[in-house]
């Protein structure tokens, strides 16, 4: 029976791809504990190791599903070392996780609790050092839909917290980064709305880059920016990929300038 603090729903956000078994392999050994869980996949799809991307993902994700939810999250370059294994506790919902900067914020974007987890209350002894997945947090996220959490967890602690670049103000405007390329190639900012005034105008790699509102405003030929569905300025392209077009990769900086463009490259 489930833990009425739980909305019975867990999540999982992993680096595990689509070809292999290890996403099915937690379902199961989630379900065999819980039968009764609604499993949802919200990415098997992160790039390889990459946490800022995990954190992106799952931050844009997790607040559309019902408080109470668990979510999982496995992108762990640091499995099977000492690093800590940890609960958080943040805008109603639960995330599982290594502490290694993702959940750690999370839990300081959303004002969020995080506790240290102590699996040998529970029988866990030993698990895979290259599968903690499976071996540790299936088998956790299982233990606290039927009883709750707080015999996992040994104290609060301060998590690790994920280095993300913010905008820097500048004379004329904000300097931002490209954080993440989504798979239709859509270059995505740090910037959001409120760096933008009404005569804004985005500058990357030299290229002037106009402010749309919707997709079907663009060109085929060349980009535009708008907010994206998550609140951030994305830079894309009508039925292309801005990331090919522009030669644009993860790291790219990008500028907001709030005046007349031609006027500020005359200066």
């Amino acid at each position: 029976m489930l833990n009425n603090d739980f909305s019975g729903i867990v999540t999982l956000t992993t680096d595990f791809g689509q070809e292999d078994g290890y996403a099915g392999t937690m379902k199961g050994v989630i379900l065999n504990q819980a039968p009764q869980t609604c499993i949802v996949d919200i990415s098997h799809n992160i790039p390889a190791f990459n946490l800022r991307q995990a954190f992106i993902v799952l931050n844009a994700a997790f607040v559309y599903f019902p408080k109470g939810t668990i979510h999982v999250m496995i992108v762990d370059p640091g499995v099977g070392s000492s690093r800590r294994h940890i609960l958080v506790h943040a805008a109603g919902h639960y995330f599982i996780g290594p502490d290694n900067g993702v959940l750690g914020r999370i839990a300081k974007l959303h004002n969020g609790q995080t506790w240290a987890m102590d699996f040998t209350s529970i029988g866990i002894t030993s698990a895979s050092s290259t599968f903690h997945g499976r071996d540790v947090y299936a088998v956790a996220a299982g233990k606290i839909l039927n009883l709750g959490y707080r015999q996992l967890v040994t104290g609060f602690i301060d998590p690790v917290l994920l280095a993300l670049p913010e905008p820097v103000k500048t004379k004329t405007g904000f300097d931002g980064e490209i954080l993440y390329i989504d798979n239709f190639g859509n270059l995505v900012s740090n910037l959001r709305k409120e760096h933008l005034t009404n005569n804004s105008t985005l500058v990357i790699k030299d290229a002037i880059v106009p402010i749309v509102e919707y997709y079907s405003q663009l060109d085929f030929t060349a980009p535009g920016a708008l907010l994206n569905s998550w609140g951030y300025i994305e830079i894309c392209v009508k039925e292309a990929q801005a990331s090919l077009m522009l030669g644009v990769t993860i790291g790219e900086k990008i500028s907001i300038v709030n005046s007349n463009i031609t006027e500020e490259k005359k200066k």
